[in-house]
């Protein structure tokens, strides 16, 4: 049986379907499919920042801690001036200088203070020390950073009876 002998009539709705009409028909199909994996893509790479966290998954679900830890550092009333300049005489030395001070304006002595000065975007170039108490309230340390640039300083104070207080900040440390 052919399909002159048959009953059987094509749609002419649309016109009639040509190779050109399955080929522009397949070329838009996959126009569309790499143009959203495009947005996707670029989606995806623009706002990744560089920074990596090891442990994501386990602050993440320890956040509730970090939030009480924060709620008691506020009740506790003190205060941190960070600062962070060139030391003199030294080539790539830089002096680390925080003040604590309590609710009433008062310096806290006799704390034990770590400062870290971290690189967010090259790992291995931490630099941690304990810092002197060289006046009430006020502790000092020298540190040897390698590179100029952007810098997060880090403190983590804990008292006698205890209490703990940490901060960050952002410093720029110059050549």
């Amino acid at each position: 049986m052919s399909i002159e002998n048959s009953d059987y009539r094509p749609s002419e709705r649309f016109g009639k379907v040509t190779g050109r009409h399955v080929l522009a028909g397949f070329v838009l199909f996959f126009a569309v499919v790499f143009g959203a994996n495009g947005l996707m893509v670029y989606g995806a790479l623009s706002t990744f920042d560089g920074v990596e966290i090891e442990g994501a998954y386990q602050k993440g679900r320890a956040y509730n801690d970090v939030l009480e830890r924060m709620e008691a550092q506020r009740r506790l009333g003190w205060t941190a001036a960070i600062a962070a300049a060139p030391l003199p005489g030294a080539e790539d030395g830089t002096t680390l200088n925080v003040v604590f001070t309590d609710a009433r304006g008062a310096p806290v002595s006799g704390l034990t203070v770590l400062g870290t000065f971290w690189r967010p975007v090259v790992s291995g170039e931490d630099v941690r020390m304990k810092l002197v108490e060289t006046a009430p309230g006020r502790y000092e340390g020298g540190f040897d950073l390698k590179h100029a640039g952007n810098w997060l300083v880090r403190i983590a104070a804990s008292g006698t009876k205890g209490e703990t207080f940490v901060e960050e900040k952002r410093v720029v440390i110059r050549d």
